[in-house]
C-alpha cells in the first residue's frame, strides 16, 4: 500500500499537492496585479510535516528530536514565538504561509504602482488632448475677433455673446476631454483585468507558477505600451468650428457666394433655385 494514501496508493495526497500549488500560483499572479490574496493556506491541506527539526545526541537514544522544537503532525510551530525551523518548501505548510505573507507585501506595493500608472495615463490622455484644444480655442478667438472687427461688431452685444459661446465651447470641450481621459484609464484597467482573468484559467489548466508570472509581466507590459500610445492621440475634434460663431458662420456665406460667383453656366439662381438650362440657348438661321 502506498505510504499514507489510505489505500489510494497516495493519490488523494497528491491530488492536494497540486491543488496547493495551484492555489499559491494563484496568489502569486494576483499579488503582481496588485491584488491580495483572500485565502491564507490551511493545515488541514498540508499533512506532511515540517521536515527542518533541530537533533540532539542521546546517549541512550542516538540522535532525538530537539524537545524545544515543536510542530504538530500538520507542520506547524506550537512552541510559541517565531518558528525556528520555518521552511522555505512551498510544499510545506510553513513554505506556503512564507509565500502567502510575501504576497500581501507584493500585492500592496504592486497595486499602488498599478493605481499610478492609471493615473498617470489618464493624466496623459487630458493633457495630450487639451494641448491641442487650447490651440483650436486660441484660433478661435483670434478669428472670431477679426469677424467681429470686419462687421464693426467688436465691443457691442454680439461681441459679448460671441465670447461667451467661446467659452461654453471650451469648457464643454474639457468635460468631453475628461471623459476620453477616464475612458483610456479604464480601457487599460479592463486590459489587465482580461489578462489576469485568462492567466488564471491557465494556471488551473495546468500553467506553472513562474511561467504565469512571467506571461503576466510580459502582457502587463504590452497593456500599458498601448495604453500610452492611445493617450497621445487623445482628441475630440474642432468643437469651435461646430459652434455657430460669427467667424464660421462668415466663412459659410462667403463659401456660399463663391459658389454662386463661379456658377460660370448659370445654372442656379441666386435663390439657389435650378434655372431652366434651355434658357440660356440661341437660335440660328440654319435651324440648330
Amino acid at each position: 500500500m502506498g505510504g499514507g494514501g489510505g489505500g489510494d496508493d497516495g493519490y488523494a495526497q497528491k491530488q492536494q499537492q497540486t491543488e496547493n500549488k495551484k492555489a499559491a500560483a494563484r496568489n502569486a499572479l494576483n499579488a503582481a496585479f496588485g491584488i491580495a490574496p483572500t485565502v491564507a493556506p490551511s493545515s488541514a491541506d498540508f499533512q506532511v510535516p515540517n521536515q527542518r527539526k533541530s537533533w540532539n545526541f542521546n546517549p541512550l537514544q542516538g540522535f532525538v528530536p530537539d524537545s524545544l522544537t515543536k510542530y504538530n503532525p500538520a507542520g506547524e510551530w506550537t512552541g510559541g514565538g517565531t518558528d525556528p525551523g520555518m521552511s522555505t518548501d512551498p510544499t510545506s505548510y510553513g513554505g506556503a504561509m512564507g509565500g502567502y505573507q510575501r504576497d500581501l507585501a507584493e500585492a500592496a506595493k504592486n497595486k499602488t504602482a498599478r493605481d499610478t500608472l492609471y493615473s498617470t495615463v489618464r493624466d496623459n490622455a487630458f493633457t495630450a488632448g487639451k494641448r491641442g484644444f487650447d490651440e483650436r480655442k486660441t484660433n478661435a478667438a483670434r478669428d472670431n475677433k477679426f469677424a467681429l472687427f470686419a462687421q464693426g461688431l467688436q465691443g457691442g452685444s454680439v461681441d459679448v455673446d460671441q465670447n461667451a459661446l467661446i467659452d461654453r465651447t471650451y469648457k464643454q470641450g474639457l468635460l468631453d476631454l475628461g471623459g476620453k481621459a477616464d475612458a483610456a484609464r479604464t480601457d487599460l484597467r479592463n486590459s489587465d483585468e482580461q489578462s489576469r482573468l485568462q492567466l488564471l484559467q491557465s494556471i488551473d489548466a495546468g500553467m506553472d507558477q513562474s511561467s504565469a508570472l512571467s506571461s503576466a509581466l510580459g502582457q502587463l507590459q504590452v497593456n500599458s505600451e498601448k495604453a500610452y500610445s492611445n493617450a497621445q492621440g487623445t482628441n475630440i475634434g474642432d468643437l469651435f468650428g461646430d459652434a455657430g460663431l460669427l467667424y464660421t458662420k462668415s466663412q459659410a456665406a462667403r463659401g456660399r457666394q463663391s459658389a454662386l460667383d463661379t456658377d460660370i453656366y448659370g445654372l442656379f439662381s441666386r435663390n439657389n433655385k435650378t434655372k431652366n438650362p434651355g434658357a440660356s440657348g440661341f437660335i440660328s438661321n440654319v435651324g440648330v
